[in-house]
């Protein structure tokens, strides 16, 4: 036996759903915003900046060298060929018959001066007014060879 046809009702349509939308859609042909302009200054102090950074990257540091060994025969031999001192010059010390003091100076050169404080032994001259000076000459004969 057949069953009887029952009558399909069709379903209820869902109730309308508001579309609230906060921003509108990104305009896809809008062109990027612009970067503010910098200004002059701001440029110099980065470009600056920069220099700085790569001339501190590239400076010679004592620490990331390596140093030379001294016990080479060339760094002896140099070495034992030196004469004098570390200065480049010599000096001797004189005090002169009247009390001043005399410097006799030898430089690497060959050259000879020599260097004459002024005395204060005498009550015109006043150290604190006029200071202690110093004559630059030729060394007397009397100084020594």
């Amino acid at each position: 036996m057949l069953q009887p046809v029952q009558s399909v009702q069709p379903a209820a349509p869902p109730a309308p759903q508001a579309i609230t939308q906060t921003l509108p859609p990104p305009d896809p042909f809008a062109l990027p915003a612009a970067k503010p302009v910098e200004d002059l200054r701001q440029r110099a102090l980065q470009s600056a900046a920069a220099a700085d950074r790569q001339l501190r990257k590239e400076a010679w540091h004592p620490d990331a060298k390596k140093t030379a060994n001294d016990a080479t025969p060339l760094s002896a031999a140099v070495a034992s060929a030196y004469v004098g001192n570390d200065q480049g010059f010599t000096t001797e010390n004189l005090t002169t018959p009247d009390g001043r003091t005399m410097t006799k100076v030898r430089t690497l050169g060959g050259s000879v001066y020599c260097g004459t404080k002024q005395a204060n032994n005498s009550a015109a001259i006043d150290p604190f007014r006029d200071g202690v000076k110093t004559f630059v000459g030729t060394c007397p004969k009397s100084f020594g060879k």
